[in-house]
């Protein structure tokens, strides 16, 4: 009898505190914003139109790599866009254009990327930039 109400007041404990845990989280007001990455999108925004801009001279260089940006759902406009070519590479931050309908063109623009050392494309865009250090 004792050991069905020990297993019943901690039945009782771990309910309270999951409702008083939900009731915390569902309090909070955020702003719109939104992000994304790779295939995982974080209600976040769709990449478009890419296009590998070869040099004219050798088309085995990539002088820019652009594409545009939009939100998945809602107005929130990409501020931030930074580009990858290879995983674990670095990051690379790209040039945003003018929005027309929340769909914002982006240039990453490269001196001389060799064309077979692009190996991924990962993009993550971001409603918001990084803060100053």
């Amino acid at each position: 009898m004792f050991r069905n109400f020990k297993v019943m007041l901690v039945v009782l404990v771990v309910i309270v505190v999951a409702a008083s845990a939900y009731a915390f989280a569902a309090a909070n007001t955020v702003p719109d914003s939104a992000a994304g990455y790779k295939a995982n999108v974080v209600p976040g925004y769709t990449v478009t139109d890419i296009v590998y801009d070869l040099d004219a001279s050798d088309p085995t260089i990539v002088d820019a790599i652009t594409f545009k940006v939009g939100p998945t759902t809602g107005t929130v406009d990409a501020a931030l866009v930074e580009l990858q070519t290879a995983d674990l590479g670095t990051w690379k931050v790209c040039t945003l254009g003018t929005a027309v309908s929340h769909v914002i063109p982006v240039t990453c623009t490269y001196g001389a990327l060799e064309l077979a050392d692009i190996t991924a494309l990962n993009i993550v865009a971001s409603s918001s930039l990084d803060p100053a250090p």
